[in-house]
């Protein structure tokens, strides 16, 4: 086998170099005409030349990667490592014993050879669970629903305030297609949502049936019992809907407050005027589940405190009742409870309500964590030590969580720290000096000089324990997570959506790139250059644009000192016209500006605020020419030319405070081979109003909500729209019956 060369940086040899210095003589030095003579004194000065350059390049190219990494960190630029994906699993008890399993926190989970760890301990309940919402008919169900139905349930409009509103129950069932996250963020594409926010689901709910185990069939109160007092893992993963991430002053990023959900078990008691009693359930939760990934910790009562009601035909699923499940007797029978998740009222207690909370939900279930990608080593024999300064040794597998790396040397367990130079020294204070310092890409465990930190005595073996992970290889699909070599039997493991921020890290020649730019703002964001310029090294997104605009303050539109706001667009090929940044796009950037930013500096970081704007085009063709195809190309032409990212005069995205003209898109489109002429260019706002300006300020930018092209006039392709309302009735949810005889 041949031995592995490093790349070269410099491949001219020391003819090249020096046939390049002697062909620039006649244009820098024309006077100069003897340079062809070997002899003359004037080419062996550029002879000597060209050998100590030929010599500097062989030593350039000698110069191993440990060595540039080494240059990197000196300057203060470390390798970005590989981020680790993360996702959700879930957790069933198929076939196992009739008990509730409490499995420990950082298991191991598998996708193929692709390790993940849960990052909590949760019980298994050995139930399963199912999701239902009352979902509105459309209009016209809805006449047809009250016409057969109203004389049934005249009984539930006792006031003349009360209107029936008829629903359907809908299943919500995990995705199975394997979707994967867009170019441009965190969230997940061509997935069903769950939307408490609109009028699509009547009572702003979801419904969790726990239902019995196909082994269980017609034990519901022996299920009952087992799950009583049980601490149900719940994880809630929300549709990122954010707008804006905020860094305020002096403290760290976050993401704008939002009422927390409400979360209740049914009873199965009525109270004295016969209406369902719900036992609101505390929670512990470790983050916000409208905005992030959460994981919602509900502790059941005791057994006779759970139920559920026995009711008749027309009083199932009416009003405050669970959702009618006639139509669905297998799964009616196996019902054990009933958790309802809903959006605060202003009636609850203990909870603050909000006027329109974003609450869309990708998905929630039970017997659930959170995992991250990563693989655990338990132990490995890292060297022997020698009692020498500055000991450093390798650990085999990379990238490594830093955070994770456990060191013992002769069964001591040493201590993980980010500076060396600030521990004690090992005559001073013995304990305290046994510290170390890993680095995450190389893998590199460095320890103490005796002065500052201790020394590895001579002959003493030195172990680690440590997870790694990273990379794009944990970004997998739906239902590649199958196995767990922990797991009791009769269990199994699943992911229902993908795993997502697993990026690739950066390469040496990414980093050495960025040495001009770290020399010049020292990773300090101060003036609007550095903002950019650290905005777009932020890893795991895909940058399509960032514009940032000093003293702006988006939330009132008026300027601020001490406030930036810095623009995003996400490169999303699948939304050309208008790619949105969600909400995990938006505070990624956020976070990683938070550390680089002056303390006092108020950063906003936002998406564009489109403005729509519709466009129609009258053309007449050149002779022979195809309409089709010069049609198609004026339309690519006015939409190129509005593209955010890739329009305006300089192609680099409409530029901002730039007004949309249409004599501008008039020139647009007469450039286009194969038009003779244009006979006029319609424009349109969002309200259908006819323009011949779209202003644009601030963070605003055009959006190409409709564009045509037509031969002769432009085609009149005003917007309209209508809105309705409720009334202001109470509502009372009724189920739709189902067809049958």
């Amino acid at each position: 086998m041949s031995p592995l060369m490093p790349p070269a940086i410099e491949t001219q040899n020391f003819q090249q170099i020096l046939s390049e210095a002697l062909v620039r003589i006649p244009v820098y030095n024309p006077e100069y005409t003897n340079y062809q003579n070997n002899t003359d004194p004037g080419v062996t000065i550029l002879q000597l030349f060209a050998f100590m350059v030929d010599n500097l390049n062989y030593l350039c190219n000698q110069i191993p990667d440990q060595n540039r990494i080494k240059f990197l960190n000196l300057l203060g630029i470390p390798l970005q490592a590989p981020q680790a994906a993360s996702g959700m699993v879930t957790f069933s008890n198929g076939r196992g014993a009739l008990q509730t399993v409490t499995l420990p926190p950082q298991l191991p989970v598998f996708a193929g050879t692709t390790g993940f760890v849960t990052t909590d301990g949760l019980a298994v309940l050995p139930v399963v669970s199912q999701l239902f919402t009352k979902s509105a008919l459309s209009a016209t169900a809805q006449q047809s629903a009250a016409q057969t139905y109203t004389q049934l349930y005249a009984g539930y409009q006792t006031t003349p305030t009360t209107s029936l509103q008829f629903y359907q129950t809908e299943t919500f069932d995990a995705p199975t297609s394997a979707a994967t996250p867009p170019a441009g963020g965190g969230a997940f594409t061509n997935l069903p949502t769950l939307n408490l926010s609109d009028n699509s689901i009547i009572d702003q709910a979801v419904w969790i049936a726990l239902l019995t185990r196909q082994v269980d069939a017609g034990a519901n109160a022996a299920v009952l019992n087992a799950i009583a007092g049980s601490t149900i893992s719940l994880v809630i993963v929300p549709v990122p809907n954010a707008t804006e991430a905020v860094a305020e002053p002096a403290t760290p990023a976050s993401s704008s407050s939002t009422s927390p959900l409400v979360y209740e078990i049914a009873t199965g008691q009525l109270d004295s005027n016969n209406n369902p009693i719900y036992q609101q359930l505390s929670s512990i939760q470790n983050g916000d589940p409208l905005t992030e990934p959460t994981i919602v910790q509900l502790t059941l009562p005791a057994a006779d405190s759970i139920g559920v009601w026995t009711l008749g035909p027309l009083e199932e699923g009416v009003g405050d009742f669970p959702p009618s499940l006639q139509d669905q007797p297998n799964i009616a029978s196996q019902v054990v409870t009933w958790l309802r998740v809903r959006l605060p009222l202003s009636t609850d207690t203990n909870v603050q309500a909000t006027s329109n909370p974003a609450a869309e939900f990708y998905w929630m279930d039970i017997n659930s964590s959170l995992a991250t990608q990563q693989i655990q080593i338990p132990v490995e024999l890292v060297g022997t030590g020698t009692g020498e300064p500055d000991q450093s040794y390798t650990l085999v597998n990379t990238p490594v969580i830093v955070s994770t790396v456990q060191i013992t040397i002769n069964g001591v367990a040493w201590t993980l720290t980010d500076d060396l130079l600030a521990a004690p020294s090992e005559v001073e204070d013995a304990d305290n000096s046994q510290v170390f310092i890993a680095d995450s890409a190389s893998g590199t465990i460095t320890f103490g000089t005796g002065l500052q930190g201790a020394r590895p005595p001579a002959g003493s073996k030195i172990f680690a324990a440590y997870y790694y992970g990273g990379g794009v290889a944990g970004n997998v699909g739906i239902g590649a997570i199958q196995s767990s070599p922990q797991l009791p039997s009769g269990f199994a493991v699943s992911n229902p959506l993908p795993t997502t921020g697993g990026t690739a890290g950066e390469s040496l020649d990414d980093a050495e790139s960025t040495i001009p730019l770290y020399v010049q703002n020292a990773n300090r964001a101060v003036s609007a250059a550095d903002f950019s310029d650290i905005v777009e090294s932020t890893p795991g997104i895909a940058l399509g644009r960032v514009e940032v605009l000093p003293l702006y303050q988006p939330d009132t539109g008026v300027l601020s000192p001490g406030v930036v706001t810095v623009m995003v667009i996400p490169n999303d090929p699948t939304t050309p016209q208008g790619p949105v940044p969600d909400g995990y796009f938006l505070q990624a950037v956020c976070n990683y500006l938070e550390p680089r930013r002056l303390l006092t500096t108020e950063v906003h970081v936002v998406g564009p605020d489109y403005q729509d704007l519709t466009v129609s085009v009258g053309f007449d063709i050149v002779a022979g020419q195809d309409v089709a195809t010069v049609q198609a190309a004026i339309v690519a032409a006015i939409s190129t030319y509005l593209s955010p990212l890739t329009g305006g005069p300089a192609g680099t995205g409409w530029p901002l405070q730039k007004s949309v003209v249409d004599r501008e898109l008039l020139a647009q489109a007469a450039r286009v081979n194969g038009v003779s002429d244009i006979s006029n260019v319609l424009m349109w706002d969002v309200t259908g109003a006819a323009i011949t300006t779209l202003a644009i300020a601030n963070t605003q930018l055009p959006r190409l909500d409709q564009v045509q092209a037509n031969t002769g006039d432009p085609q009149p392709l005003n917007a309209q729209g209508a809105t309705g309302g409720t009334g202001g009735l109470t509502v009372v949810p009724v189920p739709v019956s189902p067809a049958g005889c």
